[in-house]
């Protein structure tokens, strides 16, 4: 009797340690991580970026790399299809499906269309814009205050060809290690509007969290933007001011995507 029970008992032991062993090798979540070209901060950048990639590595990422001048086009749309998370850190230009902000700067300039075009994700990524100009509003070439509409129209211009490529969501941050805060909370199970909430500096407040209208986005979206006042007695922000008479904002966070959205859906939406 004591036999059987001893064996039964380590039958379950050994179930139990399967299970754990099972779940500690779960197939590993891919992540694409770019710098592009003609950035003046360089190692700065590079420093910030392998902080990302240690968050993500510790949430068992796999990470490819591109960092230029290694930013090859082909070589990241083979990596992208696979990938769970995405994130672009460089310039940001004016070759976006409506003529506004949208692209990236390779190696080439990669417009907008050909992001639609060329660009395939099958794992329904989230996109992820590091200090970019425009990704999440303003620009450091900004030469006068933009307003919400127009900020909007820049973070929507960036975000769009992503969507049409099959990203699930996207978020912006200008400021260093908001990316790392957002992740971090949105990788530990919080939602998207929670991450996004939770990754605003005290420093900036949340303009509006809206319901995005969009007929090239045909999907329940929310659109999610914040910002910080400048100092107005900057002779920079004076110079600014003197064009539209605006209260002087930088918008630099900002996320577009169902608001209720978790790192658990959008895996369950790559194992469609």
């Amino acid at each position: 009797m004591r036999s059987i029970f001893l064996v039964t008992f380590l039958l379950l032991l050994s179930e139990c340690v399967l299970a754990q062993t099972s779940e500690n090798r779960a197939e590993p979540k891919e992540a694409v991580l770019i710098i592009g070209s003609e950035l003046s901060s360089g190692d700065e950048s590079k420093k910030r970026m392998e902080d990302i990639a240690e968050i993500l590595k510790e949430n068992n990422y796999v990470i490819h790399r591109f960092y230029s001048p290694r930013d090859n086009w082909n070589k990241i749309k083979k990596a992208a299809l696979n990938a769970s998370i995405f994130i672009y850190n460089g310039h940001g230009t004016e070759l976006g499906l409506d003529g506004g902000y949208g692209g990236l700067v390779l190696n080439d300039f990669i417009s907008a269309q050909t992001i639609v075009d060329e660009l395939e994700f099958k794992n329904n990524p989230l996109v992820i814009f590091q200090s970019v100009c425009g990704g999440a509003g303003s620009s450091a070439a900004d030469y006068y205050e933009i307003d919400l509409e127009e900020a909007k129209e820049r973070v929507i211009g960036s975000a769009k060809p992503f969507f049409l490529a099959g990203a699930s969501a996207y978020y912006a941050n200008n400021y260093f290690g908001g990316v790392d805060d957002f992740l971090k909370e949105f990788l530990s199970g919080k939602s998207l509007v929670e991450s996004f909430e939770l990754s605003c500096f005290m420093w900036t407040q949340i303009e509006v969290i809206e319901a995005l209208n969009d007929s090239d986005l045909n999907r329940d979206l929310n659109f999610g933007i914040a910002y910080s006042v400048e100092d107005e007695d900057d002779e920079s922000v004076k110079k600014k001011n003197k064009k539209k008479h605006l209260e002087p904002k930088d918008y630099n966070i900002a996320f577009i995507g169902n608001p209720e959205l978790t790192v658990s859906q959008i895996q369950l939406l790559s194992n469609k």
